[in-house]
């Protein structure tokens, strides 16, 4: 049978605005499983009617912990938590493989960086992020994963740098863009979104390029949307690409092989300084 693969992207910008491991070895203790792998490892225990997965680097220390509703560790439902050195940096919830309710990114100070509230893996509710001194920086509200309403960039001192306003089809119908002396600026000079080389039709050129359909999601005839995050360094590189959800797991490491393979971005900027940027973006694997 012919294999065709057709890509559908979308992609959002929220941060201004708003694995695959080779098995070695498997020990079991009791109740608990302890599976060592290449570059980290895990324990699942049950606790009530879910599972909770416990992931540890190389060094032994937590990286995450996920719960599930099922014993084969497929379906994500309950509390999910990503630690680096010790401390905790991103808390949120999944209902059925589904980002839904506050999602909060935390600083190295235990401080909120930006929180957010999705639903059926979209963005819908406030959201808002941080200075480091714990001053409002962006706020804003989502509906069905866009811009709906006003929105701000405040300067550290508090004082307005831009407004925006959006209509339920997001439209923007209004904006204002100051200085810090309050004078008027264009948006470029307030802030600009990470940019793809030639723009997002060159990205959406390199993926259709570069992926390959699994053989596996193919046997099995799995299909559907990748939703995946990353990151988008101050020097344009694509870093920490994270799954949201996914049918299939092959799937899902097609999509972040492929990601991870991307030609350096254009950073975003904030009052003319590279900053890093999370992205979101969906790509739909379909068999015809």
């Amino acid at each position: 049978m012919k294999r065709t693969l057709f890509i559908a992207l979308s992609f959002l910008s929220i941060s201004v605005f708003a694995q695959k491991s080779d098995t070695l070895i498997t020990y079991n203790f009791g109740n608990y499983e302890t599976k060592a792998i290449a570059t980290e490892s895990y324990k699942v225990y049950k606790k009530d009617n879910v599972y909770i997965r416990t992931t540890f680097d190389n060094r032994k220390a937590i990286t995450k912990i996920e719960t599930f509703a099922d014993k084969k560790l497929k379906v994500l439902n309950g509390e999910y938590l990503e630690y680096k050195d010790g401390q905790v940096v991103l808390k949120g919830l999944y209902l059925e493989n589904k980002r839904s309710g506050l999602w909060t990114n935390f600083g190295i100070n235990g401080k909120p960086k930006e929180a957010m509230v999705y639903q059926d893996n979209k963005l819908n509710g406030t959201y808002t992020s941080y200075w480091k001194n714990g001053a409002v920086k962006v706020s804003g509200n989502y509906v069905d994963g866009k811009k709906v309403g006003e929105w701000k960039i405040l300067y550290e001192t508090g004082s307005l740098a831009l407004k925006e306003s959006y209509d339920s089809k997001n439209k923007l119908t209004d904006s204002t863009y100051l200085d810090l002396e309050g004078k008027t600026v264009q948006k470029a000079d307030i802030t600009t979104e990470p940019s793809f080389p030639g723009g997002m039709k060159q990205f959406y050129m390199y993926l259709a390029k570069n992926i390959r359909y699994p053989v596996e999601a193919h046997q099995s005839r799995s299909e559907g949307k990748v939703y995946l995050s990353f990151m988008v360094s101050r020097s344009g590189k694509i870093e920490d690409v994270k799954i949201i959800s996914s049918p299939a797991l092959s799937l899902s490491e097609e999509a972040i092989r492929v990601t991870k393979l991307s030609p350096d971005w254009i950073s975003a900027t904030l009052f003319g300084n590279p900053v890093e940027m999370p992205y979101n973006i969906d790509i739909n694997f379909t068999l015809r």
